[in-house]
């Protein structure tokens, strides 16, 4: 009965495993070697701020921080904290990706061209 009991919770641990080394695999994978990210940067209202489509991009965690960086394709190391999200594109489906964080390419789009003025950011001109 023991032995049994040994079983079984040996295969639950084991199931639970699998998920857990199958999701740690994709993250270091992505790291090491670049996948698709959109990027989200919210302002202090949770309002989408900035949007950024990376393709084949390693997006890191930055070490005791709430951070995360990668390399933009023009040599730009781009670093931003607080409050983002990001979602990994898989098998290039751009729109489900970018519906998980509740946009579309237009908005994206819009969000990655928007310029600012010294006005909008409340700086004297």
């Amino acid at each position: 009965m023991a032995r049994r009991l040994l079983q079984i919770l040996f295969y639950a641990v084991f199931l639970v495993g699998c998920a857990g080394v199958n999701r740690w695999c994709s993250s270091c994978s992505a790291s090491a070697l670049g996948a698709d990210w959109v990027v989200v940067k919210n302002d202090l209202n949770g309002k989408p701020f900035r949007c950024w489509t990376l393709t084949g991009t390693s997006v890191t965690s930055e070490t005791q921080s709430d951070g995360i960086y990668w390399k933009s394709p023009d040599g730009h190391l781009v670093h931003i904290a607080g409050n983002y999200d990001y979602v990994q594109v898989v098998n290039g489906e751009w729109d489900k990706a970018l519906g998980e964080l509740g946009l579309t390419k237009e908005l994206c789009r819009s969000l990655q061209e928007r310029q600012f003025t010294a006005e909008q950011l409340g700086l004297p001109n």
